[in-house]
């Protein structure tokens, strides 16, 4: 088979994560998401635990911002950063075929063949609800935090790329997750996948 990447961005609170661990593991590939923090705080020599810390993650909850919080420090925007995290994410799209987990992987990856590109979204009261039971927090601390890392997502994004990340131009699949679920979302991407190949 033809090595491939589904880069997957999204709206927060649409449950990207769990659709993309399900989509890898139904493809039998490797699911990139904190390991390209990881790499790229490696490749350029800091703690990687910096690259996704805020001021105010005690504020929440233990480890929230450390998982949700990237984009949200001065580090992830030196040019320095930027281009060990295009490196990395290169590097892995030239070894194997994956699925990767926003950090502009769609970007990065605009000129490489057998990508297909996922923007997943949901309306705002959905989200609240599943950030709200997912995390302990009341609902309007669920939408602060939405609201939050979103703008801070779309900032980074739109300073890396020039583009907003809910843009259509450069995505292939726009999927509502409210509509047609988890398994739902699997399914149309696995599906667009297969039709991608084999064009």
């Amino acid at each position: 088979m033809k090595r491939y990447v589904i880069t997957l961005s999204r709206e927060f609170g649409c449950n990207a994560r769990e659709i993309g661990r399900q989509l890898a593991s139904r493809l039998g590939v490797k699911f990139y998401d904190r390991e390209l923090v990881d790499l790229t705080a490696k490749k350029i020599g800091i703690d990687s635990n910096y690259l996704s810390d805020s001021d105010e993650h005690d504020k929440v909850k233990d480890g929230f911002y450390i998982e949700f919080g990237y984009g949200s420090t001065t580090a992830f925007y030196s040019e320095k950063a930027i281009e060990a995290q295009a490196w990395v994410i290169r590097e892995i799209a030239n070894r194997e075929s994956c699925v990767m987990l926003g950090r502009c992987s769609d970007y990065f990856l605009s000129e490489f063949d057998n990508i297909v590109n996922v923007f997943v979204y949901a309306p705002l009261k959905f989200r609240i609800k599943h950030i709200s039971d997912s995390y302990d927090l009341s609902l309007l601390n669920a939408k602060k935090m939405i609201k939050r890392i979103d703008k801070q997502r779309h900032n980074y994004y739109k300073y890396v790329t020039g583009k907003s990340r809910g843009d259509r131009n450069g995505k292939n699949l726009l999927i509502d997750v409210e509509m047609f679920g988890i398994e739902g979302t699997v399914d149309l991407i696995d599906y667009a996948l297969k039709q991608r190949l084999t064009n």
